[in-house]
């Protein structure tokens, strides 16, 4: 089997309000960048350890092809298994400055993943 940077697809959505036509909003998750390339790869035994550690509990890295339209209040939907959802909870990480790979920290939503 061939090596592939980016095994793995994944969706960002965005949380926002649509108009219900009566004068209120409905807000609901909508997909806004679909079909993304990317690397979801879960935190070693002493990194989970650490970030538990930190309160700021997370499980996965999410690689990526460097773009700027991707936001930290968003959320990840991980196609390659049964849509899991992923909470993003870092900004964006530029992975060696070069703007070529960013990465979040995410966490699985236990209600809906």
């Amino acid at each position: 089997m061939p090596y592939e940077e980016y095994p793995h697809t994944i969706t960002f959505q965005s949380y926002v309000e649509t108009p219900t036509g009566g004068g209120g909003f409905k807000k609901e998750w909508k997909d806004v960048i679909t079909d993304c390339e990317a690397f979801v790869d879960s935190l070693t035994g002493s990194e989970y350890y650490q970030a538990q550690q930190l309160e700021n509990p997370i499980e996965y890295n999410v690689y990526f092809p460097y773009r700027e339209d991707v936001k930290n209040d968003m959320r990840i939907i991980w196609k390659d298994r049964n849509n899991k959802v992923l909470n993003i909870r870092s900004n964006p990480i530029d992975q060696g400055g070069q703007g070529e790979i960013l990465c979040f920290k995410c966490r699985s939503d236990v209600n809906n993943g």
